[in-house]
């Protein structure tokens, strides 16, 4: 199929935005219908990707699509096509495909955007009405009871690989064995978050606050390790503990960054309508912030899930994914 699709030039005329959406589905579908009808005169709808090879090409609701190719085959469509934008249309709680999806575009150097209900959560009139739901009575008092008495438990549970990472940390650099920092929580109320220390003591003594690196040269052998498996975050149960915290959540940023993005990020600031969390819809989708374009990627999906703060299935494919995570040392 893919042979047969690569008949376009692979010259780029200078300017225009050659689009592929990516995901043949519901959303994908009425992605693609909607700028077919309202092309813009500097864009060219190049054709939609499948994402789950799944695809009936004798469908009759298919006759008008433009299929070019399967998900596996993304870098020799991009060639193919000259693709330089993506427009990702994937079923929102596919969240692992997604991150495979923006990972596949950051390698072969594509822009993306995620045409979904999460662009009207960020920047549409819904949000008052979000926020207003979230102050349903006694849910959230509930919520940080059941929390703090499970985060509890699991100290207890994680004692002996407290032990065991604390050793680790100190035979492999000098200083000790939690960080502890000051971080940006629910309403802007200023706490301090507790780490396994992953970084040299004197990290940023000369750059002062940065976001972490690509092979970033500050983080110890034993570091990345933790990063990896996120069990740096795992000290994060004291901050769940005394209700600093949730489980889930937004993950809470330094002050400095937060005065930062709040001048650069429209509505950036709304994420601190709700308790941060040890992991989040973010954190399992894209990672760590390595530019000011993961943070605007991960403000969409912090806003999908105080969409959905009341959705338990929601936060249950947030901690499958998590763990996933952790046993396969994914993180960054």
């Amino acid at each position: 199929m893919l042979q047969e699709s690569m008949v376009v030039s692979k010259s780029v005329v200078q300017g225009v935005r050659n689009t592929a959406i990516i995901g043949l589905n519901r959303s994908g579908l009425l992605a693609y219908q909607r700028m077919r009808d309202q092309m813009k005169s500097r864009e060219n709808l190049i054709g939609i990707i499948d994402v789950n090879n799944k695809i009936n090409l004798t469908d009759k609701s298919l006759r008008d699509i433009k299929y070019i190719g399967k998900l596996k085959d993304f870098s020799e469509l991009v060639k193919a096509y000259s693709i330089n934008h993506v427009l990702i249309a994937i079923d929102s709680d596919d969240i692992s495909r997604m991150h495979e999806i923006i990972n596949l575009c950051k390698s072969d150097q594509v822009d993306y955007e995620i045409a979904s209900e999460m662009q009207d959560v960020v920047y549409g009139h819904t949000i008052r009405e979000i926020f207003k739901d979230l102050q349903r009575p006694l849910q959230p008092s509930r919520r940080q009871i059941v929390y703090s008495i499970a985060a509890f438990g699991l100290m207890l549970l994680f004692f002996p690989l407290f032990v065991v990472v604390s050793i680790m940390i100190k035979l492999d650099s000098r200083g000790p064995i939690f960080y502890s920092q000051e971080r940006v929580g629910i309403t802007g109320r200023i706490f301090r978050i507790f780490k396994f220390r992953t970084m040299r003591v004197d990290a940023e003594k000369l750059s002062g606050p940065m976001l972490a690196l690509k092979n970033d040269p500050r983080i110890t052998k034993v570091g990345k390790f933790l990063r990896k498996t996120r069990i740096d975050e795992i000290p994060q149960l004291i901050n769940v503990v005394i209700g600093d915290m949730h489980f889930i959540g937004p993950r809470p940023e330094r002050p400095y960054f937060v005065e930062k993005y709040s001048r650069e990020i429209p509505m950036y600031k709304n994420r601190l309508k709700v308790k941060p969390g040890i992991t989040g819809l973010a954190q399992v989708v894209i990672g760590y912030d390595e530019d000011l374009e993961d943070v605007r990627e991960k403000l969409k999906y912090d806003m999908k899930y105080i969409e959905n703060y009341y959705s338990w299935n929601m936060h249950l494919d947030i901690i499958i994914q998590t763990v996933k995570v952790i046993f396969t040392a994914q993180g960054h």
